[in-house]
């Protein structure tokens, strides 16, 4: 198993995207290897990617978005842990919508079994 980047692309950038597709290629690139969490931007557009840390693909972590942005939300990451101590509100309400999706999708699990396994 190798490692893996997770970007997320701001939408409202996408003409960029068009118009510069070689320089987001490179820029897809160097954020691969440079390997640290940081956003870039293409074109005119100047934070048009969000790049998280590459990782392993046996390192598991969870990226939720809220609002306008995507956070990494692993108890031993720097970047969780800062926006814990700096923005605590934001980050629980978060936990609370994570929350809520894990209930969810039990949910949805166990009547997917009960159909898919009827006794």
């Amino acid at each position: 198993m190798g490692y893996l980047t997770t970007f997320t692309v701001y939408n409202d950038g996408i003409d960029q995207i068009e118009n510069h597709p070689k320089e987001f290629g490179k820029k897809v690139c160097e954020a691969i290897r440079k390997d640290v969490p940081h956003t870039f931007g293409v074109g005119n557009h100047a934070n048009l990617v969000n790049v998280q840390k590459s990782r392993h693909a046996d390192d598991f972590t969870i990226y939720v978005h809220s609002g306008n942005t995507v956070c990494e939300m692993n108890p031993y990451s720097e970047k969780t842990e800062d926006l814990m101590e700096n923005h605590g509100e934001f980050f629980m309400n978060m936990i609370k919508r994570i929350e809520i999706q894990l209930k969810g999708l039990k949910r949805r699990y166990k009547i997917f079994s009960l159909i898919k396994n009827p006794k």
